[in-house]
């Protein structure tokens, strides 16, 4: 485990990879960068790979939390972490509320991001489930974070009927956020939208959900129609995780992506599993 000190707040994060250009992976609500572990061992063959806990998630303590843990701030932490790496451009891919920040992140300082993966992303607050919502709720998050079995019942939920055993250490970390920490989250996503930015985006994106998400809303993909440096991606008998429920079949689309001309060779639709990118 390595740590470095952002704003004297303690930042938690793992390298892979020896050499090639830097993608930096982000973990979704309740989350850790955990469970991007087994798609950063294969991205790790090409690329050099990072991938860091949010302030108030997994290990990455903040004192502020109230103030700190919105979807703003959690874009600030990744340009002050590159700044503490040496880092002056990565490709971001983002799960979930990490996929939320990495579009902000693109948008907003295009200059330090080559491209920008998003899985599973709510790009405005309305798309996240009734469930999500729910936590904003004081007494709701409260129970969140007193009852450990309720939120180990709730993120088994969202990773599906997955049967790898790590899944376990997951769970396990998604249970050191407090309800603060799930409480602001929450509300930053919902009072965020990002849809007056998109015309804004000018990096090379590929926006994936999966067909059968019941976390966030994938028809989502529809706002990207019109976005020229955009493609999307559904995966139809996916859910909240694609990299967990079709790992090879993600990796592949997510390689291809990182490596290719993405201009010249992506479709601007994909709908099915088996279609070629070139």
């Amino acid at each position: 485990m390595s740590i470095i000190v952002v704003d004297n707040q303690i930042v938690h994060y793992e390298v892979f990879g020896r050499r090639g250009p830097p993608v930096l992976f982000l973990h979704g609500w309740l989350g850790s960068w955990r469970y991007w572990f087994p798609t950063i061992e294969a991205v790790a063959t090409s690329f050099r790979t990072y991938s860091f806990d949010f302030w108030g998630f997994g290990d990455s303590r903040n004192p502020s939390a109230a103030a700190q843990q919105n979807i703003e701030n959690y874009s600030y932490q990744i340009i002050r972490f590159l700044d503490e790496m040496g880092l002056y451009k990565v490709a971001l891919v983002g799960h979930s509320m990490g996929g939320m920040v990495a579009l902000k992140t693109a948008i907003s300082h295009p200059q330090r991001v080559t491209r920008v993966i998003t899985v599973g992303a709510p790009f405005q607050g309305h798309a996240l489930s009734w469930l999500l919502k729910l936590t904003n709720k004081p007494g709701v998050a409260n129970l969140f974070a007193r009852w450990h079995w309720l939120r180990r019942t709730l993120f088994h939920f969202f990773m599906g009927e997955t049967r790898d055993p790590s899944v376990e250490e997951v769970v396990a970390d998604s249970l050191k956020s407090t309800a603060v920490t799930m409480r602001c989250s929450i509300r930053s996503m919902l009072q965020t939208d990002l849809r007056p930015e998109l015309q804004q985006l000018s990096i090379p994106a590929l926006i994936i959900h999966g067909g059968r998400d019941d976390i966030v809303d994938p028809r989502q993909l529809r706002l990207f129609e019109q976005i020229e440096s955009a493609r999307t991606l559904l995966m139809p008998t996916s859910r909240h995780f694609p990299f967990v429920d079709q790992p090879d079949f993600f990796t592949q689309i997510l390689l291809s992506f990182l490596q290719q001309d993405v201009s010249a060779t992506m479709p601007r639709l994909v709908v099915r599993e088996n279609s070629k990118m070139s």
